[in-house]
């Protein structure tokens, strides 16, 4: 008689490993649903906020935008004040960035925010910096960063991610022009 465990088939393994992932999928799904709300309406509550923060009105009224710029997510007419556009700059060291730019009706910057970003903490990040914003209002011309001849000052070690940041805020420029 031999004392040697039997060793467990390819096909029980097989389906040991299916129900581990389809209780991990599962588990997922519920993590999902029970999230879903909570972030979409705090994505919410961070859109309205850079409203007010980036062109303050009494009322934001979302315009229909069909032009050239392909990365724009939403434009909003800032009561009698100007406008401001929301874009997807996609060229951050991290990724994209998610951010507005408020735009009066002379052609000023007034503000920026960024909704969202996937950029290094405590480099990039910087970008969320409103001092850092602050050197964006008043500029009336296409804005670039001091290394390529321009007037914004890049964040230290992040000049990916301030390139970006101005080429969000020539897009925003962009549509406002297009919108007339």
């Amino acid at each position: 008689m031999s004392n040697a465990k039997k060793e467990p088939g390819l096909a029980s393994l097989v389906i040991v490993l299916a129900i581990i992932c389809l209780v991990i999928a599962a588990l997922l799904g519920l993590v999902n649903s029970v999230t879903e709300g909570p972030i979409a309406d705090n994505t919410a509550k961070t859109v309205q906020d850079s409203l007010k923060i980036v062109l303050p009105a009494d009322t934001y009224d979302e315009v229909e935008y069909s032009g050239t710029e392909a990365n724009v997510i939403a434009v909003y007419k800032a009561g009698e004040d100007g406008y401001v556009v929301e874009v997807n700059s996609p060229n951050g060291f991290g990724g994209a960035l998610d951010m507005m730019t408020g735009i009066s009706n002379d052609g000023a910057i007034t503000g920026i925010a960024i909704i969202s970003h996937s950029e290094t903490s405590g480099l990039g990040s910087k970008a969320t910096d409103p001092e850092w914003q602050a050197q964006f209002a008043g500029i009336t011309d296409t804005v670039t960063v001091t290394k390529d001849g321009g007037q914004i000052n890049a964040i230290t070690g992040s000049t990916i991610t301030s390139r970006a940041v101005c080429d969000g805020v020539n897009m925003a420029r962009s549509v406002v022009e297009e919108l007339g």
